[in-house]
């Protein structure tokens, strides 16, 4: 059994550490959740905001991924009409 606590111990100081910076300015020491670079207290377990209606107060759609792409379709359009008008 101690043999096998000696094993478990060794590879918990092998593992990557987090890269955050702590106040004092150091790295922090705590090891990294797995597959990620950030322990479970800088954000490791975090998967980020949630998309959509999970996230934020949408009031008009004005923002989302489709109205952004209808805008800037429309924008490459004018910019293509603009040029075939001038010569």
């Amino acid at each position: 059994m101690n043999q096998n606590v000696t094993r478990r111990l060794a590879n918990m100081r092998g593992a990557p550490r987090c890269g955050a910076m702590t106040r004092a300015g150091g790295q922090c020491q705590c090891p990294a959740v797995h597959g990620r670079t950030r322990c479970r207290i800088h954000g490791g377990l975090s998967p980020g905001a949630p998309r959509g209606t999970g996230n934020g107060n949408f009031k008009d759609g004005f923002w989302t991924a489709e109205a952004t792409e209808e805008r800037k379709w429309v924008k490459r359009a004018l910019e293509r009409y603009a040029k075939g008008t001038d010569q």
